[in-house]
């Protein structure tokens, strides 16, 4: 039987998700992994991980598969060997899925995007939560964060992240990403604040273990 608690936070940009992830592991004792996928990912593919994070929680559009396909130089740049074996964005999530299985299997863990909710559906013990925000409230923050001035830019950013991991979601698993149906809690983080959202995620996660331990 297995007796880890794992804690799938899938959101919206700008709603807080990796703040408020920190604070749930940290809080439980136990491991957080975001950037960690990637990077073993990475590792198993033997693919620089800059590149690759690129690609993440999206679909590449015709013209950059087309371009990973076909990297010969121009005449006047000489000929560049194109690479042996370009990473399909199914192969990728394929790769990214192992990796999440494995780190739920090893040990409790809060992982952060990359489709977690979906691909451990069904996994023991699972806590699915999905965080959202009005627009409003995620361009204020996305302007914060990334330091961006104009409004219009962060409006563009958030709603391109939107349709890229809705698309994501549904061409890797053939579920809608923002359907509150496919998550064990959903949280707008505006309303409730990140306090509270830490503290609701916490509380499911205790009961978990309770239940696990009787």
């Amino acid at each position: 039987m297995i007796h880890n608690v794992i804690i799938t936070i899938s959101r919206q940009l700008g709603c807080g998700g990796s703040f408020i992830g920190r604070h749930v592991a940290e809080h439980l004792g136990i491991k957080y992994v975001d950037r960690e996928i990637l990077h073993q990912a990475a590792s198993l593919l033997n693919e620089n991980e800059i590149d690759l994070s690129a690609r993440e929680e999206r679909i590449s559009t015709f013209w950059e598969r087309m371009m990973r396909t076909y990297c010969y130089g121009v005449p006047e740049a000489g000929y560049i060997p194109p690479p042996l074996r370009p990473v399909a964005d199914d192969e990728l999530f394929a790769v990214e899925s192992k990796v999440i299985w494995k780190l739920a299997e090893s040990c409790s863990v809060v992982i952060v995007g990359r489709a977690g909710s979906q691909v451990l559906k069904g996994f023991p013990n699972l806590v699915s939560v999905f965080l959202h925000a009005s627009k409003e409230f995620r361009i204020k923050r996305t302007m914060e964060i990334y330091n961006i001035t104009d409004t219009r830019q962060a409006e563009q950013i958030i709603t391109d992240s939107d349709l890229q991991r809705k698309k994501f979601i549904k061409t890797m698993t053939g579920e809608d990403w923002s359907d509150a149906m496919n998550y064990h809690m959903c949280i707008d983080t505006e309303v409730a604040g990140f306090t509270a959202a830490t503290e609701l995620i916490i509380n499911l996660a205790d009961k978990i273990r309770k239940r696990i331990h009787v």
